[in-house]
């Protein structure tokens, strides 16, 4: 009640009692209670007046704490960060985002983010691209600068809604990293050049060295095939078997050059897997027969003999292993055994294992044989020879093929190397010749006789002796000496086959042989076999793709000739 009301009551009731001492002197008490009621609610008013001028200070203080803090924060944030509203104007920009664009925040404030950013020409044009990104953690655009009009940056997005705020734009430079990367790049593209040039080098070497190589091979193996006298036969079997030794040697180093070149393809066509490792163990036993040493082949029968997978690289490594075996066995045998460890729906697991009853590997230097350049020890080396790359080669071709070979030794009781391949399943039928251990290319010497060949080589020399072999096998030859010529000498006779040499003059094999493939006479589907004194497959590989039928690597061998000429005889 207020106190104008109490003093109209008190007055009504005065009015009605007018000489009431009782009731005066109650007024007065309620007059004195109003008056003491009126301070104390005077005072609460001021104190709550006050509790809430406190509070509102606290809060004041809290609050420019709080934002203090947080610009601190803002402020030691390497990334730049800039907000801004539902239309693209800038709110706000920390430290970070002056320093990286080289702009003070008030000249920044209340432009459009399309300013900033240099390939958009609105804000909402770049976000309707951000929000099309499937990973929009991170991604990186081009932000213009004061000084620097295209900045590389890595940015990121958020979007809400907080008083006038709706997006929130991260953004870090990336200048070093992009100069970094094409620091790399320019690095890994003189890398490959140079790689490339060794490459070439090592293909050039390859072709250089092999092609006297082929002389002096062949002609040893025409001396040896005509010679009687024992002694002589001797001499000229320590030059055939030097002159081959040589050759390895030299094919090793580049194999190793070209694996550590990262040169090496692997191929996946079906071959029969039971004749490839039986021909690389036969071709073995010649070693083994000098050594008495008795070289077998062990195939487990619940395999089948078809595969798919590179024939030429497991040809390559079970001759090192095998080649290896025998080299360092004195007496006993050596055992090439292929056992089915696992059947699947389209593939088999297959173990390859080499045993044999050498010399053997002392437990703490089997690892040490698989390195370059490495054998057991300088004995090994002076007594047994070789380059040591042997191993290294195979352990690199079998771990390129996601496998590992392993050893079991015991030292002076021999040794067991294996590997295991995954490889497909082939749907190629099994010839019963090749079953039966009869190679259909094998063919008596008489059969060659009368074939009409083409011979396309420009080095006299390896002319001399492939025309050596080939008259010995009652062959009609030619010679050609470029493929402009092999062109003209097959469009004026009809040949049964040609044998090109790939690198010749004016035009090498490749272009005669993909010009004769594309012609349209009737001479283009006849066979021919490359001549090659290269060591790659790449060359190998690009003979087949021009058109080749075959190869056959120089320098040859006799029998390797004669089989190659017969088989391409009868497929055609």
């Amino acid at each position: 009640m207020s106190k104008n009301l109490l003093e109209k009551q008190i007055e009504k009731i005065r009015e009605t009692y007018p000489e009431s001492e009782f009731l005066e002197r109650l007024f007065a008490q309620i007059n004195d209670s109003y008056e003491d009621f009126e301070k104390v609610q005077k005072l609460k008013d001021r104190s709550i007046r006050m509790m809430s001028q406190e509070m509102l200070d606290l809060y004041k203080t809290a609050q420019k704490k709080n934002e203090a803090f947080i610009a601190t924060i803002l402020g030691t944030i390497v990334d730049g960060i800039i907000t801004c509203d539902t239309y693209g104007r800038i709110v706000a920009v920390n430290s970070s985002a002056e320093h990286i664009l080289g702009r003070k925040e008030k000249n920044l404030l209340e432009n459009d983010m399309s300013n900033v950013l240099a390939d958009f020409d609105s804000f909402n044009e770049f976000i309707e691209q951000y929000d099309k990104v499937e990973d929009q953690n991170e991604i990186e655009v081009f932000l213009s600068g004061k000084k620097q009009p295209r900045i590389p940056c890595e940015i990121s997005v958020s979007k809400f809604e907080i008083d006038e705020v709706s997006y929130i734009v991260i953004f870090r430079d990336i200048t070093e990293r992009k100069k970094q990367e094409a620091a790399i790049i320019e690095e890994k593209e003189k890398a490959e050049k140079a790689s490339q040039a060794k490459a070439e080098f090592l293909s050039t070497m390859s072709h250089e060295i092999r092609t006297p190589m082929n002389s002096i091979v062949g002609i040893t193996n025409i001396l040896i095939g005509d010679e009687t006298d024992p002694e002589k036969l001797k001499l000229l079997d320590t030059l055939k078997f030097s002159s081959e030794h040589l050759l390895v040697l030299i094919n090793d180093i580049l194999d190793f050059s070209k694996i550590e070149a990262g040169k090496v393809e692997f191929e996946n066509i079906d071959f029969n897997l039971k004749r490839t490792v039986r021909n690389i163990v036969e071709a073995c036993k010649f070693k083994g027969d000098e050594k008495n040493i008795e070289v077998k082949f062990d195939w487990d029968e619940k395999l089948s003999n078809h595969v798919k997978g590179d024939p030429s690289r497991l040809a390559q490594i079970l001759t090192n292993l095998i080649g290896n075996a025998v080299k360092f066995t004195e007496k006993g045998s050596v055992t090439t055994k292929v056992t089915l460890l696992e059947e699947k729906e389209v593939s088999n697991v297959i173990r390859f294992e080499v045993i044999d009853t050498g010399i053997g590997i002392q437990k703490e230097k089997q690892s040490m044989i698989f390195e370059s350049f490495s054998q057991t020890d300088s004995y090994t080396t002076r007594k047994y020879g070789g380059t040591g790359l042997g191993l290294a080669i195979t352990k690199r071709l079998i771990e390129l093929q996601h496998s590992k070979v392993q050893l079991e030794s015991e030292y002076g009781k021999g040794s067991n190397f294996f590997f295991d391949l995954e490889m497909d399943k082939s749907l190629e039928k099994t010839n019963e010749q090749e079953e039966r251990g009869v190679d259909p290319s094998l063919l008596d010497e008489k059969q060659l006789a009368g074939l009409s060949i083409l011979l396309v080589e420009d080095n006299p020399l390896n002319q001399f002796v492939a025309n050596k072999f080939l008259d010995k096998w009652k062959c009609d030859v030619e010679v050609a000496e470029n493929g402009f010529q092999a062109i003209e000498q097959i469009e004026k006779k009809e040949f049964d086959i040609v044998l090109m040499d790939l690198q010749m003059p004016e035009k090498n094999g490749f272009e005669a042989t993909a010009e004769i493939r594309s012609s349209g006479q009737a001479y283009k589907d006849i066979p021919i076999i490359a001549l090659t004194a290269s060591a790659f497959m790449e060359e190998k590989n690009r003979a087949l793709e021009a058109g080749m039928n075959d190869f056959i690597s120089k320098p040859f061998n006799p029998k390797e000739l004669h089989e190659k000429i017969s088989k391409n005889i009868i497929v055609n």
